[in-house]
């Protein structure tokens, strides 16, 4: 992956949310309250990098630290739209995951100790076969998210040329619960990835081919019903 090669820092400003951020993933946040206002101008100033940790009882006003040893995904700002009162809205890439060291500032909002990690070398047929086999529906599966606009925004129409790579492509775009997403972002066997995500990458197409069918046939003779 090319994040291998990427120079976090040490140190990284963390925004606990209800949602999980993997490599390569987009994600547009909206930024209100006081202290993510506070956080985001600081990141903006020291290299335009956060921490998005997945926590599934964030909620406004409340304090959801982080603990230590957990796994997130680094952030960087690629665009920032300033709004009335301080408010932000932020367009960010998902760049290389990391795991929770320890914390040097816990107010007004929180600085993790950080070290990034990506997935263990795996140079074995088995992983290569995986890929390949998953290669095609995974791009019909990226042609078909986008027909019904299911995988938000996508940079790209081309498939990572690595399997890792590919894989957090595939767990980016498909439905799958927070819980789900957050386990395949902690693995760090890219082959196992797969593993977990070839039945929800096949069950997925035949659900999305299907739709797509049925609004050709609803366009056509106004019978179809989307499901």
């Amino acid at each position: 992956m090319q994040s291998e090669t990427f120079e976090a820092p040490d140190a990284l400003p963390l925004f606990p949310l209800a949602t999980v951020l993997v490599p390569g993933a987009v994600l547009p946040l909206h930024i209100f309250e006081e202290r993510y206002k506070e956080m985001m101008r600081y990141a903006i100033e020291n290299q335009g990098m956060y921490g998005l940790s997945f926590r599934d009882n964030a909620n406004i006003g409340k304090e959801t630290v982080p603990e230590v040893g957990s796994v997130g995904c680094l952030a960087k700002i690629n665009a920032v739209m300033p709004l009335e009162d301080g408010r932000l809205n932020l367009i960010s890439t998902g760049i290389i995951r990391y795991r929770v060291n320890g914390y040097n500032q816990m107010l007004p909002f929180l600085i993790a100790q950080i070290e990034t990690f990506t997935d263990e070398l795996e140079a074995d047929e088995e992983l290569t076969h995986l890929y390949e086999s998953l290669k095609t529906p995974g791009k019909e599966l990226l042609e078909a998210a986008k027909k019904l606009d299911e995988a938000g925004l996508v940079l790209s129409n081309d498939l990572p040329d690595d399997p890792e790579s590919f894989s957090f492509l595939m767990t980016s775009i498909l439905p799958l619960e927070n819980d789900i997403k957050q386990s395949l972002l902690e693995m760090t066997s890219t082959k196992i990835r797969l593993m977990r995500l070839r039945t929800h990458i096949n069950n997925t197409l035949a659900n999305y081919t299907n739709r797509l069918q049925m609004q050709e046939r609803a366009k056509t003779n106004g019978h179809g019903k989307l499901q």
